[in-house]
């Protein structure tokens, strides 16, 4: 019959393995002895960056400038960050929720064209919302306050 080993000290010399085997991988990594780094700059990316201290700020994504068509009714919204609101027309409203430069087609625009939308941060930045019909701004809002609100109304 087969007994097990006892102690026979081999699991010490794989356990001592094991840690020079890791303190030389942190060594070689560069991660001991590292001068600290000088604080990043912000860069269209779409991600978060982090800077000396543990800071981190939202990066902004860019977007693909808006074309309004020649023709047809459009409610236009503008913000760097992230908004909701409401927009239609003769008080048949779509919710909506997005972020950057939207536009959004009015179907069978006959009557008033309304749009109401919120800020979801507290940024200076500006919230827009404007009405478009054949390739004309009708009428257009601007709010910089934290969590602004902004609203369009016009008939078409």
């Amino acid at each position: 019959m087969i007994k097990g080993r006892q102690d026979s000290g081999e699991n010490k010399w794989v356990l001592l393995f094991a840690v020079l085997f890791l303190a030389g991988i942190v060594v070689t990594s560069g991660c001991v002895g590292q001068q600290p780094t000088p604080p990043t700059t912000t860069t269209p990316s779409g991600t978060q960056t982090q800077v000396t201290g543990g800071t981190t700020f939202p990066t902004v994504k860019p977007t693909t400038p808006v074309i309004i068509p020649a023709t047809g009714v459009f409610v236009k919204v503008s913000y760097i960050g992230g908004f909701n609101g409401t927009y239609g027309v003769n008080a048949v409203t779509q919710n909506v929720r997005n972020s950057g430069d939207r536009l959004y087609t009015i179907e069978n625009a006959t009557g008033t064209v309304t749009a109401t939308f919120y800020k979801e941060d507290k940024s200076s930045h500006a919230l827009t919302a404007e009405i478009w019909k054949d390739g004309r701004l009708l009428t257009s809002a601007a709010n910089s306050t934290a969590f602004g609100k902004v609203s369009v109304t016009y008939p078409v």
